[in-house]
């Protein structure tokens, strides 16, 4: 490895670090209704780190061929970059920005599927993951497609979409630092399990602010 890319790397590390404390944090901030000031705090910092990840995983990707590494990088920056976007637009109006991410996923969700067939082919399960991936990609860029047609969100649907998509980034990061930290064989399922064990969560905190729980204003979460 050389100079350039141990730079990178131990760049990229560190923003996965800080993303993964601040992306926790703000979560629980979220959950157990404690304070809001620290989730604005917090999901600033997660999306900032995250961008800091997207950042220098692409130059890393291309420098050593690692296209599994570019696409993942790709879907994780979208979940951030879509929690921030619905954060910080209070008037729900879709913009310039939001077409973009729209679109910049669903040609990534493509690029996973197709892939992901390439790599099961050749006998790599990470194929699965890509797979997996893609499909949830593809489901949430389509859906974001509807909204935008639609005209945008606001109140409590923005409020649960940008929930639903911090803590989608958020398992992005607590997914890389398992990967990295234990081996398990398949390792499809290392990378899938933080989806499925979270997942569940995000649904109950979809209905808790549907429903119209006492919440703090998260008009500036992303701000």
């Amino acid at each position: 490895m050389n100079e350039i890319q141990s730079i990178l790397l131990a760049l990229h590390v560190g923003a996965g670090f800080v993303a993964l404390g601040s992306g926790i944090t703000a979560a629980a901030n979220k959950i157990f209704e404690l304070s809001h000031r620290w989730h604005i705090v917090t999901g600033r910092a997660f999306f900032w780190s995250m961008l800091g990840v997207f950042g220098t995983a692409v130059p890393i990707s291309v420098l050593t061929g690692n296209v599994f590494l570019l696409l993942i990088a790709l879907f994780s920056f979208y979940l951030a970059w879509s929690g921030w976007c619905y954060a910080r637009n209070r008037s729900g109006l879709p913009t310039a920005v939001d077409w973009l991410r729209v679109s910049a996923m669903l040609a990534a969700a493509l690029a996973m599927a197709g892939y992901g067939v390439l790599l099961l082919r050749a006998a790599d399960r990470n194929g699965i993951t890509l797979l997996v991936f893609a499909g949830i990609g593809a489901g949430l860029s389509l859906q974001d497609l509807r909204i935008l047609r639609s005209g945008g969100l606001k109140g409590p649907a923005r409020i649960a979409k940008h929930l639903t998509m911090m803590l989608g980034g958020t398992i992005a990061t607590i997914t890389a630092f398992l990967v990295v930290n234990i081996k398990f064989h398949p390792a499809f399922v290392v990378w899938l399990a933080p989806t499925v064990l979270i997942t569940p969560i995000i649904v109950w905190m979809n209905i808790r602010v549907l429903r119209g729980a006492p919440k703090p204003a998260a008009a500036g979460a992303g701000g």
